[in-house]
C-alpha cells in the first residue's frame, strides 16, 4: 500500500523553519556517524546458514531470498503453491554466489494452522542435519483491502488469519525451537539467530480503505515490540551460569510502503476510490529495492526498518515505546514527525469529508 503523499507536507509554512531545522539536524548527525565509522560492523552475516523465508514463492519474499542466497546463505522458501515454490526455487539458486556448497529447500504449508508451522521448523531442523536455523523471516500474507463496514467479517477474519496470525504462528514455533535450554556447561559461541517480521507503515498511520488490514498489521508491530522485550530475559539467562538458549536471538521488523508485485496488483483492482486518492501522489517500490534496503538495515543491527523518506517519517510519528535503531537520529525524527502530522492527519480527515460530499459512500469503491 501506497501512504500518504509527502507532497503535501510543502503546504504547511507554520511548520517549515521547525522542520527544516530538524531535518538539517539529521542530516548532519547521519554524515558524522558515516564520517565516524559508526555502525560498520555487520550484524547480519548469512553466509553458510540457514534461512527460512516465509511467502518466499513470490514478491517481497522471493527477492529476499535471492539477495541471501546472494550472500551466501542456505535457503528454504514456505508457501502454499508448490508449483510456484518450484519455481521460484530455481530462480534463488541461480542467485547463489557458492553453487558447491548452498543448499536449497522448499515446503508447501499453510502457516495459519499452528501444527503446519511447526511441522516447517522441524523438517528445516532435519533437513539442516538437526540444527534450527539461524534465521526466520516472515514475509507471508496479502492485502484486501475495503472499507471496513463493507467488508464481510469472514474476510476480516481471513486477514488477521493470513498476515498476523501467519506470522504469529511461525514466531512460535521458531522460539519455541530456538529457546529450548542448554546447561551453560555444555554451552559453546554460536551466531546470534534472526526473527523478522514484515510489517506496514500502515501500523504506524493507518488510512481510509485499509480497515481490514491495517489492525493485523498494527498487531505484528506489538508482538515484536512485546517479544524484543522478552527475548531479553532469555539472552540474559544465556549470559550467566542459568540454563539457556543455545544462541543469543534478537527479533527486527521490516515497514515497507508499496511493493509492486502480482499481490498489489490485485489489491489496484479492488481498492477503494479514496484510498487511491490519499495514495496518488507515492510511488511502489519493486521487490528487489525493499529488500535490499530490509537487509542493509538488518547488516547495521537496526529494529524498526522502513525503506523509503515518508515511511521514516511515518514511523517517527509513531515510534511511542518502541527500541529506537539511533538514540539521537530517531528522536530528531520524532520531532520532525510530529511537526508534520500536525497537519497530515486533518488533511487526510478533510479529504474524506469531501470525497463523502462529493460522491456520497455508495461509490466510494468505484
Amino acid at each position: 500500500m501506497n501512504p500518504p503523499s509527502v507532497s503535501i507536507l510543502s503546504d504547511y509554512s507554520p511548520t517549515t523553519l521547525g522542520i527544516s531545522f530538524v531535518f538539517a539536524s539529521i542530516i548532519i548527525y547521519t554524515a558524522v556517524t558515516k564520517m565516524l565509522g559508526l555502525g560498520s560492523k555487520n550484524e547480519f552475516e548469512v553466509d553458510d546458514r540457514t534461512v527460512i523465508i516465509t511467502g518466499g514463492s513470490d514478491g517481497m519474499g522471493k527477492s529476499v531470498a535471492c539477495q541471501l542466497a546472494a550472500k551466501g546463505a542456505n535457503i528454504v522458501i514456505v508457501a502454499r503453491t508448490t508449483s510456484k515454490l518450484k519455481a521460484a526455487l530455481e530462480t534463488i539458486k541461480a542467485s547463489a554466489t557458492h553453487t558447491a556448497r548452498q543448499r536449497f529447500h522448499y515446503i508447501s504449508a499453510d502457516l495459519t494452522k499452528a501444527a503446519d508451522c511447526t511441522r516447517v521448523i522441524d523438517e528445516v531442523t532435519s533437513w539442516n542435519n538437526g540444527a534450527p536455523p539461524e534465521v526466520v523471516w516472515c514475509c507471508a500474507g496479502y492485502c484486501n483491502p475495503g472499507f471496513f463496514v463493507d467488508t464481510p467479517v469472514d474476510t476480516l477474519r481471513n486477514q488477521m488469519d493470513t498476515v498476523y496470525w501467519t506470522a504469529a504462528n511461525t514466531a512460535h514455533a521458531t522460539l519455541r525451537s530456538w529457546l529450548a535450554p542448554v546447561a551453560a556447561q555444555d554451552r559453546s559461541p554460536r551466531p546470534r539467530r534472526h526473527l523478522i517480521f514484515t510489517c506496514s507503515t500502515l501500523a504506524f498511520v493507518p488510512v481510509a480503505g485499509y480497515g481490514p488490514y491495517s489492525p493485523a498489521k498494527a498487531a505484528i508491530r506489538s508482538l515484536s515490540d512485546t517479544l524484543s522485550q522478552e527475548i531479553e530475559m532469555y539472552n540474559g539467562a544465556r549470559s550467566s551460569m542459568h540454563d539457556g538458549p543455545a544462541a543469543d536471538i534478537k527479533v527486527h521488523t521490516i515497514f515497507p510502503m508499496g511493493i509492486l508485485s502480482p499481490g498489489f496488483d490485485n489489491e489496484e483492482k479492488i481498492k477503494p476510490g479514496l484510498t487511491k486518492q490519499l495514495e496518488e501522489a507515492d510511488k511502489p517500490q519493486s521487490p528487489q529495492e525493499v529488500a535490499s534496503i530490509a537487509i542493509k538495515a538488518l547488516e547495521q543491527g537496526e529494529y524498526l526498518i522502513t525503506t523509503m523518506f515518508i515511511g521514516h517519517i511515518m514511523k517517527g510519528t509513531a515510534l511511542g515505546p518502541s527500541p529506537r535503531n539511533y538514540l539521537v537520529r530517531d528522536t530528531l525524527t520524532s520531532w520532525l514527525s510530529n511537526l508534520v502530522f500536525l497537519q497530515v492527519i486533518p488533511d487526510l480527515r478533510k479529504k474524506a469529508w469531501n470525497w463523502g460530499v462529493k460522491n456520497g459512500y455508495s461509490i466510494a469503491s468505484r
